[in-house]
């Protein structure tokens, strides 16, 4: 096949990847993340329907993080032994009936145990899709095609603020409470995508009806071209475990995410007190800059890191300029300019994080294919980041009386992250970085 068949060949190839695999996953990555913070839009009014305490408040959102942390590799397990199909369909109707579940709650033990389902249900949802498209897209377009995926988390969260305020004011048809009504309304996508996801999603391309013969092969010998270059065997996950850049990746996703995930669960507390906006639209609106950053910063450093074939400092500069920005933020009076470094920080997290997920695979942990369980491993420390960040930027918001020192903080452990994955050891070949 000549060069320019084979060129036009790939991209149609890709534009079928991206019709039928991203945007699917970034679809159901746009439902999931509703899911997860719905209950911050509703915790108002819920909370003074049922009686609720902060302190019960804030502890049946985190039953969702300890489920989280708890699930996960038992859902790798389950989705290696299932297969995409079965373990997507199954794992979505718990979402939709976790939903359901907090439209119906009357008290504090349900809620803490609907919320502590709906974490142990997409547990694996991450890890799942990560291991996914590392199944289907190539090295050249895995960066992009992760980001593509990813991007739906910050657009949900931009969007999802409306949405949800929508929700609560809408005369819903049935009478019920408008908190329980935005549950209900947000649950019943889980079970319509269910059943698309089931139909749509497949293990690997020799399943894929919608590629053609031709397609189907030039995609398998893509992804067979380093099996087959590289003499590195496949790892099982316990001499995985063994390998130092395991637990570097780890340790750097843990850092990214504590950073990323203060960031966003603190964004609206921390724009009012810039003292920017008087009203909740316009809160919402200045909350939402830093957010859209992190998109645009997903999507622009993967494609060039996919052109470049560069993984390392891809993911580790972005990180530490975000760090050094928020750090100046840190030492400026509230104002403009906070929003402003904010904002520039959100598009170094993002740009980081839409790179992250191509550096294991090129670093070959676990050989020429990177072991589910590993990807699991990495995701939990993410997920702890999950619970440190937002409960350590409040505990130093209450006794510094502000968000100085929590910003200076959460700076530094970005930062960090840069010598923890781009200081390579001696093992670290040239190709690692690929």
């Amino acid at each position: 096949m000549g060069s320019v068949d084979d060129c036009t060949l790939k991209l149609r190839i890709e534009r079928k990847l991206t019709a039928r695999l991203i945007v699917p996953i970034a679809l159901i990555t746009f439902v999931n993340s509703l899911d997860r913070v719905n209950v911050s839009y509703a915790g108002s009014a819920m909370s003074a329907d049922l009686g609720l305490s902060s302190g019960q408040f804030g502890q049946g959102v985190s039953m969702f993080f300890i489920a989280y942390l708890l699930f996960q590799y038992p859902h790798v397990r389950l989705l290696q032994s299932w297969g995409i199909k079965l373990w997507i369909f199954l794992s979505m109707l718990l979402w939709g009936v976790s939903g359901l579940w907090m439209s119906r709650i009357e008290t504090v033990a349900e809620f803490y145990a609907a919320r502590f389902l709906l974490g142990m249900a997409e547990a694996g949802f991450a890890p799942g899709m990560t291991w996914l498209i590392s199944q289907w897209a190539p090295p050249a377009m895995r960066a992009r095609a992760l980001a593509g995926a990813l991007v739906a988390v910050p657009i949900s969260m931009v969007l999802g603020g409306p949405l949800c305020g929508w929700l609560l004011g809408f005369s819903n048809p049935i009478g019920m409470e408008s908190w329980r009504f935005l549950f209900l309304a947000l649950a019943v996508p889980n079970f319509v995508f269910a059943i698309v996801a089931a139909f749509l999603l497949v293990d690997r391309p020799a399943k894929a009806s919608w590629l053609s013969p031709e397609e189907r092969h030039w995609l398998e010998l893509e992804l067979r071209v380093r099996d087959e270059t590289s003499s590195t065997p496949v790892l099982s996950l316990k001499e995985v475990v063994r390998d130092s850049w395991l637990w570097r990746c780890s340790v750097t996703w843990l850092l990214v995410m504590t950073g990323s995930y203060a960031l966003v669960f603190w964004l609206p507390q921390l724009v009012r007190q810039l003292d920017l906006g008087g009203s909740e639209l316009a809160i919402g609106t200045l909350s939402a800059l830093p957010l859209l950053g992190l998109a645009l910063g997903l999507l622009t450093n993967a494609r060039r890191s996919d052109r470049t074939g560069e993984r390392l400092f891809h993911t580790g500069i972005p990180c530490a300029a975000a760090g050094s920005v928020m750090l100046v933020a840190a030492f400026l009076s509230p104002g403009w300019p906070v929003l402003a470094l904010l904002c520039i920080a959100g598009f170094g997290i993002g740009a980081a994080q839409g790179v992250f997920w191509a550096v294991p695979s090129s670093l070959r942990i676990g050989g020429d294919s990177v072991p589910a369980g590993a990807i699991a491993v990495i995701s939990m420390f993410g997920t702890a980041g999950g619970i440190i960040g937002p409960w350590l930027t409040g505990t130093l918001v209450a006794d510094d009386g502000g968000f100085s020192l929590a910003i200076g903080l959460l700076a530094s452990l970005l930062i960090l992250a840069l010598p923890v994955l781009a200081l390579r050891p001696v093992r670290q070949s040239a190709s690692a970085a690929s």
